[in-house]
C-alpha cells in the first residue's frame, strides 16, 4: 500500500478573494483537500443500522475500536464531520455538529424550566448532554446514570472537546447503572431530566426506557414543575412509527407533550426530540421568551446554535408529518414487542385533473 503526497494547501493571504473578518470567537481555516484525500488510500466507517441502504463516513484514522460487556465501540477522526462516535455501527455524535445535537436535546427544558437544581441524565455517555447541563449556575447537582462505564471512559479520554471538563465539576454525580433501575432504587425528585439513550426499539434492554411504564416510573420521581426530554429517534414522513409511538406512550402520562425535530448534518437524517410535563405547553411559549432566557440564564455566548425562533421553527411540520403524527397507534409496553404498523400510501387516480383546471 502507497501513501500519496496531498497538494500543499493554499496560503490563506493567496485567497482570490477578500475573506470578512470574523467575529473575535472564529477563525479561518483551510478546507480538507478533497482531491488529496480521493488520492489516498481510503478508509472507511459504515453506518449499518438501516436494513436496506449502507452509509459511509470516510476516516483517516481509527483511534479506538472495541467490544465492552454491552455494545461495540468505535471512534475515528472522519474527513467530513471531524472526530466521531460509533456504538453498534450507528454514529452517535460528531465533532462538527454535536453542539447542535445537544442543544437541541438539553436546552428547551432547562431555559424554560423556572429553577432548575437538580438534573437527572440517563445516558450521555459522551458527556455532551452533562455539559449543556453544567452551564446553568441554578444546577447544584447533575446526575449522569450510564449503564456502560469502559465506554464512558473511552468518551472522557477521546473525545474532550464534547464534556469540557464536565466530568470533573464538583457538582457532577456519575453512576455506572441501568437507568431504570437506578430511579427503581433511588427515591430522589428531580427538576429536569434528560434522556439520552441510544435509539432502539428492537425489543432488547434499551427499550425498556422507553415504555409507558419506565415513563410512570419516572413520573413520580418529579418535582411538579419538572420537565422531560428525551431523544426521539429519526423522524420524518418518511420514518415516523418509532418518533409517534414515543409521543403517544409519553402522551399517555404527561398532559402535555410536543414534538420537535432537527436535522443533523452527520446523521444523515432529520431527527427527533420529545419534551414532556405537566405544566409546559410549547404553544404559549415565545421566541422572546426563550430568548430572554437564553440571555439570563446563559448570555450571548454560550449556545452556538439555539434561538427562540429556531426552537418554535423545528416544532412545525409539513402537513404530511403533521398527518402521521396525529394518528392513533401502539403505545410501548412492558414486554409487548414494538410492532411498527404497515405503511399508509397514497392514491392518485389516474384521470386526476390539476386545481387550476377544476370548475
Amino acid at each position: 500500500m502507497t501513501e500519496s503526497k496531498t497538494p500543499k494547501p493554499r496560503s490563506l493571504a493567496e485567497w482570490p478573494y477578500p475573506l470578512p473578518t470574523l467575529p473575535p470567537d472564529r477563525y479561518w481555516a483551510e478546507p480538507n483537500d478533497a482531491d488529496g484525500q480521493a488520492q489516498a488510500s481510503p478508509l472507511f466507517c459504515a453506518e449499518t443500522t438501516d436494513p436496506f441502504d449502507l452509509y459511509s463516513y470516510r476516516v483517516t484514522r481509527v483511534l479506538h475500536s472495541s467490544k465492552t460487556a454491552y455494545q461495540q465501540i468505535t471512534v475515528a477522526d472522519s474527513a467530513s464531520y471531524g472526530r466521531i462516535l460509533l456504538l453498534d455501527g450507528a454514529i452517535q455524535s460528531s465533532e462538527d455538529d454535536e453542539e447542535l445535537y445537544h442543544e437541541m436535546l438539553v436546552q428547551p427544558a432547562m431555559l424554560l424550566h423556572p429553577n432548575p437544581r437538580d438534573v437527572l441524565i440517563i445516558g450521555g455517555g459522551e458527556g455532551a448532554t452533562l455539559r449543556e447541563v453544567l452551564a446553568h449556575r441554578t444546577v447544584r447537582r447533575a446526575t449522569m446514570v450510564d449503564i456502560d462505564q469502559e465506554a464512558v471512559e473511552v468518551c472522557r479520554n477521546l473525545l474532550p472537546s464534547w464534556h469540557r471538563g464536565a466530568f470533573d465539576d464538583p457538582r457532577t454525580e456519575l453512576k455506572f447503572a441501568d437507568g431504570r433501575e437506578f430511579l427503581e432504587q433511588n427515591e430522589d425528585l428531580w427538576d429536569v431530566v434528560v434522556i439520552d439513550v441510544v435509539d432502539m426499539l428492537d425489543n432488547g434492554p434499551a427499550q425498556a426506557l422507553y415504555t409507558r411504564q419506565f415513563y410512570e416510573l419516572l413520573r413520580a420521581r418529579l418535582r411538579p414543575d419538572s420537565i422531560v426530554v428525551l431523544q426521539g429517534l429519526e423522524f420524518s414522513f418518511l420514518d415516523h412509527e418509532g418518533h409517534a409511538a414515543l409521543f403517544r406512550t409519553l402522551g399517555s402520562i404527561f398532559p402535555f407533550v410536543t414534538s420537535y425535530t432537527v436535522t443533523i448534518p452527520s446523521f444523515l437524517a432529520p431527527w427527533g426530540f420529545l419534551i414532556a410535563s405537566g405544566w409546559l405547553d410549547m404553544r404559549d411559549v415565545s421566541a422572546r421568551a426563550v430568548n430572554r432566557a437564553a440571555e439570563q440564564k446563559l448570555g450571548p455566548d454560550w449556545l452556538a446554535h439555539l434561538t427562540g425562533e429556531f426552537l418554535l421553527g423545528c416544532m412545525s411540520y409539513d402537513k404530511e408529518t403533521e398527518f402521521l403524527l396525529s394518528l392513533p397507534g401502539p403505545i410501548l409496553e412492558d414486554g409487548v414487542a414494538f410492532v411498527p404498523p404497515p405503511e399508509i400510501l397514497d392514491t392518485w387516480p389516474l384521470d386526476a385533473r390539476f386545481p387550476a383546471l377544476e370548475g
